[in-house]
Parts: structure tokens; C-alpha cells; sequence
């Protein structure tokens, strides 16, 4: 643990972190912090979680665990040298500073890297660009969290990649994020609302009838890597959706 960390107060320390890449972005009142797609980033290892000010992404950073912290120069809220310095302060989460072409924004870097910051990224940044800066911060991933199974559904969170006895299932970023969550919370049956909920966010809102379709194409993914086999995803009407780890089970309609 790093001398920050020991410091009395400290909200995290770095040591290994998880796949994707969590990052609090706060909110750029004057640009746009991406043009990628919210499926682009995850796909490309980027868990970006948008805050609207300063210190929103403060209070976010005791609950989000992030890997790190994206504060563009004209962040509100809050002065920016006073945000880098509170996170440096008090966590030994490392601070990415987003940059505009002005000459405001590269004062305000440049004190921003004087108060402890410790990456740069233009605005509005692209997936390979913030995850370049991330890896020249030497983060390093954790192999403890990477693997996901339950019966015959094998998730490796790092490499994307699904598998269903031992056969490869090719899933969009999001069917990828709901077999995750179904993963982590089997065998509880999980309601369309909760998986609405956990792969949603402020820009991308996902409703319980987009889930549906979700697990629609899920189901008929996963059956069609072990044809002949029971389903693994199972739908519990009037509650839910699970994984089983049954032979006998059937699927419902």
C-alpha cells in the first residue's frame, strides 16, 4: 500500500484492478467527453460512468470503486485544481485530465498536473485514447475476478469472450453485460427491471421491454452452442430470468 493509502481517511488504494476499466468521467459543460458509443467503450475495455459536476463524482468515488478519475479542465461544481488536489488527497485514485484546444484549458492542465494529476487525454477522447492513458498509469488487472462460470456458461471477463461447453458465443457488448450480471447473481432469478437497471445508464436508458429482447437473443445464443441440450437461461414467469445448472431443466416461454 502506497503512503496515500496508509493516510488516515484514504477511500482506496491501487493494487490490482478489474476488467473493464471503471472510469468517473465528469461532465464537460462546453464539449462532448466522447464520440464512441457506451457498447464502443465497453467493448474496447472502458466502463465509463458520467457524472454531471465535481462533486457528484466525489461523493461517486466512495461507491464506484473506479480505476480512474476523467476531469476536463471546465468541469462545474467545483474549482478543477481543488478537485484533482481532494482526490489526490484523500485516495490514490490517478486523475486524467481532458484537455480542449484553448488556452484556458492548457493553464488549467497544466496546474491540474501540478497538483497531482497524472494523465492527459483531448477532448472528445476516443476508446483506444483513454485506454493508452490508463495503461501508461502501470494499473495492473486483476486475475481473481477475470473468470465467471456457472454450470456450463463460462465468462472471461477480460478476453470478452462466453463460452457454453466449451463451445464460443459471439455477444454484443450488452448480452455480454447481462449474461455477466446473470453470472454474478446465479442461480437467483434476476427481474427484467434490476438487469434494466445495472446495464443501463443516463445515456443509454434500457427498459424492461429491451431486456426481454436481450435475453430473447441470449437464449437462442446459448442453446445453439450445445444443440440438443436443456436451455442454461431460464425464464421464471412473473419474476425473472436465471441460469440453471440442471440437466432436466426446460425452458419457459
Amino acid at each position: 500500500m502506497t503512503s496515500q493509502a496508509a493516510r488516515s481517511g484514504a477511500l482506496t488504494s491501487l493494487g490490482a484492478i478489474r476488467w473493464p476499466y471503471r472510469v468517473i468521467a465528469v461532465e464537460s459543460p462546453s464539449h462532448m467527453l466522447t464520440r464512441n458509443s457506451y457498447d464502443h467503450l465497453l467493448a474496447s475495455g472502458i466502463d465509463l460512468r458520467p457524472y454531471a459536476d465535481g462533486p457528484s463524482a466525489l461523493l461517486g468515488l466512495m461507491a464506484e470503486d473506479p480505476a480512474a478519475v476523467l476531469a476536463p479542465t471546465d468541469l462545474i461544481g467545483v474549482d478543477f485544481r481543488r478537485f484533482v488536489q481532494a482526490i489526490v488527497a484523500w485516495s490514490d485514485i490517478p486523475v486524467i485530465i481532458g484537455m480542449t484546444n484553448d488556452e484556458e484549458s492548457h493553464q488549467r492542465a497544466f496546474h491540474g498536473l501540478d497538483a497531482g494529476a497524472r494523465g492527459l487525454v483531448w477532448l472528445p477522447f476516443s476508446a483506444d485514447q483513454l485506454t493508452s492513458a490508463i495503461r501508461h498509469l502501470g494499473l495492473t488487472r486483476t486475475e481473481s475476478a477475470a473468470i465467471l462460470q456457472y454450470g456450463s456458461v463460462e465468462l472471461d471477463v477480460q478476453a470478452h469472450r462466453v463460452q457454453v461447453s466449451g463451445n464460443a458465443v459471439r455477444l454484443a457488448p450488452r448480452e455480454f453485460a447481462v449474461v455477466q450480471y446473470l453470472l454474478e447473481q446465479a442461480p437467483r432469478v434476476i427481474s427484467a427491471a434490476e438487469i434494466a437497471a445495472v446495464i443501463g445508464d443516463d445515456q443509454h436508458v434500457v427498459g424492461p421491454v429491451r431486456v426481454r429482447k436481450y435475453v430473447q437473443t441470449l437464449r437462442r445464443k446459448l442453446s445453439e452452442a450445445r444443440p440438443g441440450q436443456p436451455a442454461v437461461l431460464e425464464t421464471v414467469r412473473g419474476l425473472g430470468y436465471r441460469l440453471v445448472d440442471n440437466q432436466d431443466c426446460h425452458e419457459n416461454t
